[in-house]
């Protein structure tokens, strides 16, 4: 019962649900095997390979082996492992060439299906993307057969839109979920009346980037459409009532361009509740309630809208805040991409503004003294 979609470039088939990277380094030998068989017999075809250890690589290489044709395998360029195999992230052409090379080896196998230039978040990052000569060496692995497809990963719109517009690819990464995508209706989070400020509607600068990715025919894969779990939780969650595997999913096949949701798993249990998206009914599919959600009914939840900037130390709110609730969830790289923020949560001076901007009224100022605890800047 496995739906596909359609490459817009090339014609491939890719399953509308796959294996994210994120949990792999904690998955067996043995598991790894099981999750394949499962992953295939129910017709998933994706495996991504962001993960967080070098150690990963082998365990898949050994699950795929006799059948590497009937998987794509997703690596990132630029991602890369230090001596006692963590992550690291790089723009080193030296590294980003042998950090591909090594996951190639390690893998078993001699191209990869698809290529992202990893995590770009900022317009530095973005401009040392071409100037480190990661571009370049990305469209040559393409030209020789050893790539497959090429894509980039970025969680900001206006990075994503500058790479569909001046560059050529064939899909990118994209983080897309309720909460992300949310931008509140309304001017006035001062208002008492909240019936006024309507609800809230999916922020504009990212459904413009949907519909150019649709239009250049540049398909979408995307991250973290659980939240890593967040939005699984009533407590956690930013609606204040848990979301559904099913309704996420669905959230983000009904966004423009999107091929396929990679989903971290570590375990033959994590994928039977993916596999069984497509056999659930339109209705426990359906997630229009939030379009009804006031914010009374959010209020002290970052949604990560941006409607705290700008504020007087340059620090991306929304990011801290996002990488926070996905550490505190327990995803292992948030620290390092905190980390890579040029702006730390140590910068606020405490001034209020963001606070007062808020219309979810968070407490923005005790999220930052959070920030600067969990991650020691």
């Amino acid at each position: 019962h496995m739906e596909y979609r359609i490459f817009p470039k090339g014609g491939e088939k890719i399953s509308t649900v796959g294996i994210g990277g994120s949990k792999l380094h904690l998955v067996s030998d043995e598991e790894m095997v099981r999750m394949v068989d499962f992953a295939l017999e129910k017709g998933m075809n994706i495996i991504d390979l962001a993960t967080e250890t070098a150690d990963v690589f082998p365990k898949v290489a050994k699950a795929v082996a006799g059948r590497r044709d009937k998987l794509m395998l997703a690596l990132h360029l630029g991602l890369t492992f230090q001596d006692d195999g963590q992550y690291k992230r790089t723009r080193e052409i030296a590294d980003v060439e042998a950090g591909f090379a090594r996951q190639l080896a390690a893998l078993g196998t001699d191209y990869a299906d698809i290529g992202y230039i990893h995590y770009v978040d900022d317009i530095d990052d973005y401009l040392n993307v071409f100037a480190s000569g990661t571009y370049d060496f990305a469209r040559k692995l393409k030209k020789e057969g050893r790539l497959r497809k090429l894509g980039f990963a970025s969680h900001r719109a206006d990075i994503s839109r500058k790479f569909l517009e001046e560059g050529d690819f064939d899909l990118f990464m994209f983080s897309i979920n309720p909460a992300y995508d949310l931008d509140p209706v309304g001017n006035n989070p001062l208002e008492e009346d909240w019936s006024a400020l309507n609800s809230v509607n999916v922020a504009q600068e990212r459904t413009e980037l949907y519909h150019l990715a649709e239009k250049k025919g540049v398909g979408i894969t995307v991250m973290k459409p659980l939240g890593a779990g967040r939005l699984l939780d009533e407590r956690t969650s930013p609606f204040k009532r848990a979301l559904t595997v099913p309704q996420l999913i669905q959230y983000c096949l009904d966004r423009p361009g999107v091929l396929s949701c990679m989903v971290g798993a570590d375990s033959v249990a994590n994928l039977e509740a993916l596999a069984a998206c497509d056999d659930t009914s339109a209705e426990d599919r359906d997630y229009s309630f939030i379009a009804g959600l006031h914010f009374e009914e959010m209020l002290g939840q970052c949604v990560y809208c941006n409607h705290c900037l700008p504020g007087h130390s340059n620090i991306d709110i929304a990011r801290v805040h996002k990488f926070l609730d996905l550490a505190n969830v327990g995803d292992a790289l948030a620290r390092e991409h905190y980390l890579a923020l040029e702006h730390k949560a140590s910068e606020c001076i405490e001034c209020g503004s963001c606070e007062d901007n808020c219309p979810f009224q968070v407490a923005v100022r005790d999220k930052m003294k959070e920030a600067v605890t969990l991650f020691g800047e």
